[in-house]
């Protein structure tokens, strides 16, 4: 398993909740200590040459990559969550690197070396509810995950041939710590104020803040042989929050 640290692209944002190394490198010997291999890579994923640099290293290491999980995105105030017309060129520019160009160069890396080894493969990216509908303040983010979408459409019909499957996931509103520390901004997009947990229990049917591992068993499905017949699919998870 190869983890992918992309804290990077938003160094120029302090104010972004980010993870950090040390929880990398934590991750990794986690995932040791189950006795499976890993290794932590640093790469911008917005960067064409250090994303193929992390990924060829990846496959030196560890011998082939079989499976790609996209999962760098996100927005926030400062960093590309604002009104449209108040909406910097700097911040917009971001935000589509990362969530959408970065989404694009990580699965092409990974995806010719899937090719090249000839076995096939799983492509999950992550995508969001934001992907499917609008939410004001967030035109960049919707944007972005939006293009994820069709992005993961042309993936899965170019590389159905070399039995690559390629899906999405969105998310709703999921219990992150870059959600607690920046709550105003699920505030101002759902229009609620301090209203945030009747605002919950109104929009979300099954009555909870999505979790971290919510997101992660539903890419795990999609990266599973079980899901070996499922490709081109935008996976709604968000405890009915979004059912488009």
């Amino acid at each position: 398993m190869a983890c992918l640290d992309i804290a990077r692209p938003y160094a120029d944002f302090p104010e972004y909740g980010l993870g950090s190394a040390d929880e990398l490198e934590e991750l990794v010997r986690e995932i040791r200590t189950l006795g499976r291999r890993a290794v932590a890579l640093r790469a911008d994923v917005s960067s064409w040459d250090e994303v193929h640099r992390a990924v060829a290293e990846a496959h030196g290491t560890l011998g082939h990559i079989d499976i790609c999980c996209n999962v760098a995105g996100g927005s926030g105030f400062g960093m590309g969550s604002a009104p449209l017309l108040q909406l910097t060129e700097r911040e917009w520019d971001r935000v589509l690197d990362v969530n959408l160009k970065g989404s694009w160069i990580v699965a092409r890396a990974c995806a010719e070396r899937m090719v090249d080894r000839g076995s096939g493969g799983r492509i999950v990216n992550v995508s969001s509810q934001g992907g499917k509908r609008g939410f004001p303040t967030m035109g960049a983010y919707c944007a972005a995950k939006a293009g994820v979408i069709l992005l993961t459409q042309v993936l899965a019909i170019e590389l159905a041939p070399y039995g690559i499957t390629v899906n999405a996931v969105c998310p709703g509103t999921v219990d992150t710590d870059l959600l607690q520390k920046n709550l105003a901004m699920e505030h101002v997009a759902a229009g609620m104020g301090a209203e945030f947990q009747q605002w919950i229990t109104r929009e979300i049917p099954l009555g909870r803040l999505e979790s971290a591992d919510d997101v992660a068993s539903a890419i795990a499905f999609l990266a599973s042989d079980d899901a070996a017949y499922i490709t081109g699919e935008a996976l709604n998870v968000s405890g009915g929050q979004t059912m488009v």
